[in-house]
């Protein structure tokens, strides 16, 4: 049999890495990530189409904290991220763009938001194409099942579920039995939003018409919209120059409406034309649209805790962005906290 991992570690988002960082800075040698996608990051993704680099997910970060500051610093020194636009914009319900108040640098990766997330992840042990399926007690350990192309069984003396919490209550209820019934209840009650984003490119004119009518608008909320909740200019993140390309992400209340992969079609389309009634009339002639169904995107009520654990019969962890928060920040603050636990 193969000797125990020191800790296995569920999920490649910010949250898993940043976990994963500090504990090897601590010292701790024995620790694997498993990741179900084939790339690092969750919402700190990217994608590869139509000849440039999307961000589907986070489309920008700003720090708030004195830690994530000193992250972004770093990232800042790598040349991973650069201010992006210090101004957001708001369009009201009556058709009035404003721009917000809260005047401060929004910094993006211009290659792609997953840098980030690569860029944290080097020297890490992460094994993808790895769905956890299963965990159970095994004496002092825990016995995780791993789906991949065959199933294979971990044994850990600690598991970290760096996961949306809906998802780890899925894997823990048929323990319930045994797990103590604050800890579940508490991870039940962290409930997400749904949201849509859908990633749309367009013509060097179409660029030029928007940029002629909302000079220097890189990032609009959309307030009290029943469809859209955001806009934002992806393409303008690029250094190279590169097709035109808009992402609008959806409200939760709209995206709750079309719950199936197999209902982007017809979503996209309703969110292409309320863009055309809220912004400008192309919004419904793209070149091409790319949907994208994030289940959980936002958690409605975030736990207040830094995190959730037991430690009987071996320890455990749940943590993620849903504690304390609703952002990338958050999952940062919350891998350090679960870190800083085991460490001591």
């Amino acid at each position: 049999m193969t000797t125990p991992l020191e800790i296995a570690i569920v999920g490649a988002g910010m949250a898993g890495i940043a976990c994963a960082k500090q504990l090897q800075a601590a010292g701790y040698t024995g620790i694997a990530i498993f990741e179900k996608s084939r790339g690092v990051g969750g919402r700190l993704t990217t994608r590869r189409m139509f000849d440039t680099c999307v961000d589907r997910g986070t489309c920008y970060i700003s720090p708030k904290g004195v830690q994530f500051r000193a992250l972004c610093d770093r990232l800042i020194a790598a040349n991973i991220i650069e201010s992006w636009t210090d101004t957001t914009h708001t369009l009201t319900a009556d058709g009035k763009l404003l721009a917000d108040s809260d005047i401060y640098p929004r910094y993006v990766a211009p290659n792609g938001m997953n840098q980030i997330a690569k860029y944290l992840a080097k020297d890490l042990d992460i094994r993808f194409g790895q769905r956890a399926i299963a965990i159970v007690p095994d004496g002092k350990l825990w016995r995780l099942t791993i789906s991949g192309s065959e199933p294979i069984e971990i044994l850990a003396h600690q598991v970290i579920f760096a996961i949306p919490a809906p998802q780890a209550v899925d894997l823990l209820t048929p323990l319930a039995d045994i797990l103590p019934v604050e800890f579940l209840a508490n991870l039940r009650g962290v409930d997400f939003y749904g949201s849509i984003a859908i990633a749309a490119g367009y013509t060097q004119s179409q660029l030029a018409a928007w940029e002629a009518t909302y000079p220097q608008v890189k990032s609009v909320t959309c307030s009290d919209d029943p469809i859209l909740g955001w806009l934002g200019v992806d393409s303008s993140k690029r250094h190279q120059p590169a097709p035109p390309v808009f992402v609008l992400q959806s409200t939760a209340d709209f995206a709750a409406k079309y719950p199936n992969p197999e209902d982007l079609a017809v979503a996209s389309l309703a969110m292409l034309e309320r863009a055309s009634e809220r912004f400008l009339p192309w919004f419904r002639e793209c070149e091409w649209q790319q949907p994208h169904l994030w289940r959980y995107a936002f958690p409605k009520s975030p736990d207040l805790n830094a995190f959730l654990a037991i430690d009987r019969p071996a320890p455990l962890f749940c943590m993620g962005d849903w504690c304390r928060g609703r952002k990338v920040e958050d999952a940062f603050l919350a891998g350090l906290a679960v870190a800083r636990s085991i460490v001591g």
